[in-house]
């Protein structure tokens, strides 16, 4: 049988291998349990759901042999999605969450091919309050917002 490299499946077969390097890395770390939940809990269940994804992927490939063939990788998504990931890293701490949040979703928007300024404000300020109000309001994180 001959399996053709589209992106169903070598998404597929990047959400395997980032998923279970995830769980032999994380399995140093002590579970605990539902309640109270240990530091390796949550990246067991996380990558655990991304090897479930890996496998749905790689055996749509395989057994319907649908998805779009692979013409060549873009590199301009790629370096901007992590561009944008590594400046809310930098952010955080010095401008603080709101900042950091909006730069995220700027940079990241700007991955695709034609962004339009009006959906880009839309979402960083949208996402923006909507993360703030689940991890600020809602738990009770102790994020600064802003630094000053």
């Amino acid at each position: 049988m001959k399996v053709r490299l589209t992106t169903d499946f070598l998404t597929g077969l990047l959400f395997l291998a980032f998923g279970l390097f995830v769980i032999v890395y994380g399995s140093r770390y002590s579970l605990g349990t539902t309640a109270r939940m240990g530091p390796g809990y949550y990246p067991l269940i996380a990558s655990s759901g991304l090897v479930l994804l890996g496998i749905v992927l790689v055996g749509r490939a395989i057994l319907k042999g649908e998805g779009d063939e692979l013409n060549g990788v873009s590199f301009r998504p790629l370096l901007l999605i992590l561009i944008g990931t590594a400046s809310f890293g930098l952010l955080i701490e010095r401008a603080g969450f709101l900042a950091a949040s909006v730069a995220l979703v700027v940079l990241t928007r700007f991955a695709e091919k034609e962004p339009r300024l009006a959906e880009t404000i839309a979402l960083a300020v949208g996402l923006t309050a909507f993360t703030t109000a689940v991890f600020w309001y809602a738990l009770g994180m102790p994020l600064r917002l802003v630094i000053g």
